[in-house]
């Protein structure tokens, strides 16, 4: 037991040491703020809306270390008289108070921005940015920093540009110009915050400029609003919390100041938590709690009832968040999250930065877009690069680096140098013919074939080799057969040559409903390296309708070289890795989910970072992999072997474990 706790205080003080200078408020990993939008910042100023009621309810259990008061939204400024007042209110309470500013014109009018080719927007934008830094230190701006007017003034100026060439080139003059320069002119200390929305993957239609902008602005911020992901215009998985953090982080080092979480899609109120979690989880120094009278709502009955794992044990214990009230009073957003935050907080001074697959997307790409959260979704712990990573064992690569003119001559050094490489079927298609036949004769025909049943007929170690052929249900007793998935999926072929001559293999392939089978997952040798492509359905929501062994074939192959992996679990459930050796698994089902991860090397037992509890290996089982038959003693040819751990995740839930 000694050496147990030994080993947890290394723990400590390794994830206290990666978040140092991040958290210097309430909670040990985090600061956690609020925004007052510019009609609340009004009311709080003519006493519409009372600031010493409404602030002691906010906070009655969330602990807020800042503010943001946002003095302009929809063409509209505050009264700048009674700004100072306000912000002495919150200083009095020992908050940090900074600025806000909303660049819209119109809400109400699908969401219209300030039109940036207009004379008067321009100067009303210069303006606001003025005020602003007269009353603030640090101005943070409202994710409507974006581009999309398409007015007189604009088809003028763009001339034979596109529109995103057009609004970038715009926006990063906007940015320097208009709210930095003017802002601090105004106040040398002003620093310029830019939040950008949820939409990482199309940033660059809007004129959001993750290139350029990062190094014109003192910051950056994320929206991590991911919302409901079934039926929605936008497709935005819950995974999208967190990846799009690290796609920020890792645009410039320091550079993402926090994440964003609002109101919006908060049924069933899980779903609210989720975020504010997925956020956190990727090590933000700071989570903002849009906005301060959203906060103060009460919660929905029907996003409380229409639970159906309402009376499961599930992280977000509604019965302790009552206790933190009085009986006669409702539940609110901030009680949500102070809870929420709460909990979180106690693993998270345990676990260190945030790691996973590389992933490349140069600036500005486009294509097969959000499928990084997709995969997510599916256990695969995603890691977004806007440069090549040189350093990775293994480098994922999807549509969008087809924008990297020198891709395939990267893609061979990185096999030579006898790593592996796993592209989609989307970037097959947009490469065909500008060399990836070099490296394996592989063509995305443009055919789409549907498939339900799978098969695993891999080069030798393949996992479940000889598997899935004609057989059928694995099990009488009414379990799901995991050869077969619960409907026709539909996928693009993919048509690898020289299958005879063993050139390529079929790790796990889709049959048809005559027979024919279509790759899931090709490998390929290359020099010293290993060549993987990923199919990806035609609806990437699909992948969540594979069965449990074509995503554990998945899992193994990308995460070949992860010292911490996702073996089995049904999809919808998602790993997040640390760099010391800790690792939360999320569950966004409705229904309890057994999962088996994998550690490199012999490991003694893995530590529950929430309960203490230790976890012993799950037993050896001969020949089986991911717990079903198949492959060379339990593993692939050449790989090292791994100890194995089996545990339950509660319904919308997240365990969180350190490796001893």
């Amino acid at each position: 037991m000694k050496k147990n706790l030994k080993m947890l205080a290394v723990f400590v003080a390794v994830g206290t040491s990666a978040l140092s200078g991040h958290a210097e408020g309430h909670y040990q990993s985090f600061i956690v703020s609020t925004y007052a939008t510019q009609r609340t910042v009004q009311s709080l100023m003519n006493g519409d809306l009372d600031p010493a009621g409404s602030w002691s309810n906010l906070t009655r259990n969330l602990k807020v270390d800042k503010i943001y008061l946002e003095v302009m939204r929809n063409h509209t400024l505050v009264d700048e008289a009674g700004l100072e007042k306000l912000k002495k209110f919150y200083q009095d309470r020992g908050v940090q108070v900074c600025g806000g500013l909303a660049f819209s014109v119109s809400e109400a009018n699908g969401y219209q921005g300030f039109d940036y080719a207009d004379p008067e927007n321009r100067a009303f934008a210069k303006k606001a940015a003025e005020l602003a830094a007269r009353h603030f230190d640090e101005i943070l701006l409202d994710d409507y920093f974006f581009f999309d007017r398409k007015t007189d003034y604009d088809i003028k100026a763009k001339g034979n540009l596109s529109w995103t060439q057009y609004r970038l080139k715009t926006m990063r003059e906007v940015a320097e110009d208009l709210i930095v320069k003017p802002a601090k002119a105004v106040n040398p200390r002003c620093k310029v915050i830019i939040k950008m929305a949820n939409w990482y993957d199309q940033y660059a239609g809007m004129g959001n400029d993750t290139e350029k902008v990062p190094r014109i602005a003192d910051g950056m911020f994320s929206g991590t609003e991911s919302r409901l992901w079934i039926g929605q215009e936008q497709h935005l998985q819950p995974y999208l919390s967190y990846d799009i953090m690290r796609f920020m982080d890792n645009l410039k080092p320091g550079v993402d100041k926090g994440g964003w979480v609002d109101q919006g899609g908060a049924i069933p109120i899980d779903r609210y938590s989720e975020q504010l979690l997925d956020t956190v989880f990727a090590r933000c120094p700071e989570m903002c709690c849009f906005n301060y009278s959203g906060m103060l709502r009460v919660i929905s009955p029907y996003a409380i009832t229409n639970r159906a794992w309402a009376d499961q044990p599930t992280s977000l214990n509604l019965a302790e968040v009552r206790k933190t009230i009085g009986s006669n009073e409702d539940l609110t957003f901030a009680d949500i999250a102070a809870y929420t935050l709460g909990q979180v907080d106690k693993v998270l001074v345990h676990v260190g930065k945030p790691v996973g697959i590389k992933t490349y997307t140069p600036y500005h790409a486009t294509g097969e877009e959000f499928l990084h959260d997709y995969l997510g979704m599916i256990g695969l712990p995603m890691d977004i690069f806007p440069q090549f990573p040189t350093d990775a064992d293994m480098v994922l690569l999807t549509e969008q680096a087809k924008f990297d003119p020198d891709i395939i001559q990267k893609i061979k050094a990185r096999l030579e140098a006898g790593k592996s490489v796993c592209v989609t079927s989307g970037f097959l298609r947009a490469m065909k013919g500008k060399g990836v036949e070099d490296i394996c004769e592989l063509e995305n025909t443009g055919a789409t074939v549907p498939v339900r049943r799978f098969a695993f007929a891999g080069g030798p170690g393949a996992p479940f080799r000889g598997r899935g052929f004609g057989q059928g249900a694995a099990s009488t007793n009414g379990a799901p057969d995991p050869f077969e998935a619960s409907r026709d999926l539909f996928i693009p072929e993919v048509k690898y040559f020289n299958i005879l001559t063993h050139d390529a293999w079929g790790d796990a392939l889709g049959i048809s409903p005559g027979g024919t089978t279509y790759p899931i997952l090709v490998s390929s040798d290359y020099s010293r390296g290993k060549f993987y492509v990923l199919t990806v359905p035609n609806d990437p929501a699909d992948l969540y309708a594979l069965p449990p062994t074509v995503l554990s074939v998945i899992r193994a192959a990308l995460g070949s070289a992860e010292p911490i992996r996702l073996d089995t679990a049904p999809a919808q459930v998602a790993l997040f890795r640390y760099d010391n050796n800790t690792f939360i698994v999320q569950n966004y089902l409705p229904a309890a989910a057994e999962v088996t991860v994998s550690v490199a090397g012999k490991v003694a037992q893995i530590q529950n970072l929430l309960t203490g509890e230790d976890i012993t290996p799950a037993p050896a089982a001969g020949r089986e992999f991911g717990g079903y038959g198949g492959g060379f003693g339990g593993r692939p040819t050449g790989q090292s072997p791994r100890t194995r751990f089996t545990f339950t995740v509660p319904p919308h839930s997240y365990m969180a474990f350190a490796t001893k």
